[in-house]
């Protein structure tokens, strides 16, 4: 038995970011979004702020999407208006270039401690963006404990 996770055209992985890539930015602090993932950005990026010192690339359509739901949360409850701080106020809009770059602003940059080299992280609806030190520790801490986590989750 084979590994069925996707057939020929890729249609059972459709939409969904899966794989670690590792990327160089260039001077202008522009990112090549990896090449299988382009056609999902057709429409532009959004990249903001993320959790764990990361950040997240999500499609544009799918960024609305994230966007209406937390517009959806109750402006009295603290922790929403926190959420809704930190995302929004991180977020950068933008095209892809023809060669698949989008820019990561200089404070998104310094949040997620990116400097040339970056490691770009399929996370099922976006991608995100890691510092290869905060890629590799966030790793090494959470695949001690995966088991307890995931047995927590139900899975």
């Amino acid at each position: 038995m084979g590994n069925h996770l996707s057939t020929r055209d890729g249609a059972l992985l459709e939409g969904f970011f899966i794989g670690e890539f590792a990327h160089s930015l260039d001077e202008r602090g522009r990112l090549a979004i990896p090449a299988k993932f382009r056609p999902r950005f057709k429409e532009g990026a959004v990249v903001t702020r993320w959790l764990e010192k990361s950040l997240a690339v999500f499609p544009t359509k799918r960024f609305a999407e994230l966007q209406r739901k937390v517009a959806e949360l109750p402006v009295s409850r603290g922790n929403a208006r926190q959420f809704t701080r930190f995302l929004m106020s991180g977020a950068h809009d933008d095209e892809p270039d023809g060669q698949g770059r989008i820019v990561l602003p200089q404070h998104l940059r310094e949040y997620a401690g990116v400097a040339n080299e970056a490691i770009v992280v399929g996370a099922n609806d976006h991608l995100e963006i890691w510092s290869p030190k905060n890629w590799r520790d966030y790793i090494a801490d959470t695949e001690g404990s995966m088991a307890e986590r995931l047995a927590d989750l139900g899975i």
